[in-house]
């Protein structure tokens, strides 16, 4: 009996934390999710047309080491689409950064933001510019005009504290060097 009531009270604990404050974050949007690899990432944009993804000619290197960018450009293959760009941004071969920019012909800021509300309870952060959803893994905004970004925490924070480390000499040399030209 004890075994049943205790069952009893976890399901009616998990229900009403879902109740509360919805469903979890996502980690990602058809099909594409922060930590995929390179490989695995362009598979699942190839298998969504909504991407417009176009093979390896969208994937290029940002500066600095391990940094690959795709950009995907679905506008232009089909104006009936709900996206237009998109931008994936990997860092030592693993997706942290999703950024969806939405059709504004097709949907509207409102009609996303009250479906997110809907999903995942109100923003942490709301200002006229971004709307923010967070979790220990995951930070999702809807941004205006008309975009939604998905950021992998730890690893945003991980390139946040590199960027952190002082410049060495040489560094500091050529940056004065470029500014004097």
């Amino acid at each position: 009996m004890k075994k049943h009531l205790l069952a009893f009270f976890f399901l009616a604990f998990c229900a009403a934390n879902f109740l509360l404050f919805g469903e979890t974050l996502p980690s990602g949007f058809g099909g594409v999710e922060l930590g995929m690899g390179l490989d695995d990432a362009k598979a699942a944009l190839k298998s969504n047309s909504d991407f417009g993804y176009a093979g390896d000619r969208d994937v290029s290197l940002l500066p600095g080491d391990n940094r690959v960018l795709i950009e995907t450009d679905s506008y232009n293959m089909q104006h009936h689409g709900f996206l237009t760009r998109c931008w994936f941004q990997f860092y030592e071969e693993s997706l942290y950064s999703i950024i969806i920019n939405f059709n504004p012909e097709r949907l509207d800021h409102y009609s996303i933001y009250t479906t997110l509300v809907k999903k995942y309870g109100e923003p942490e952060e709301f200002s006229p510019e971004r709307s923010v959803w967070k979790n220990d893994d995951v930070t999702m905004s809807l941004e205006r005009p008309l975009s939604i970004k998905y950021i992998d925490n730890k690893i945003s924070e991980k390139i946040s504290q590199q960027s952190l480390v002082q410049k060495n000499g040489y560094e500091i040399t050529r940056e004065n060097f470029l500014d004097s030209l």
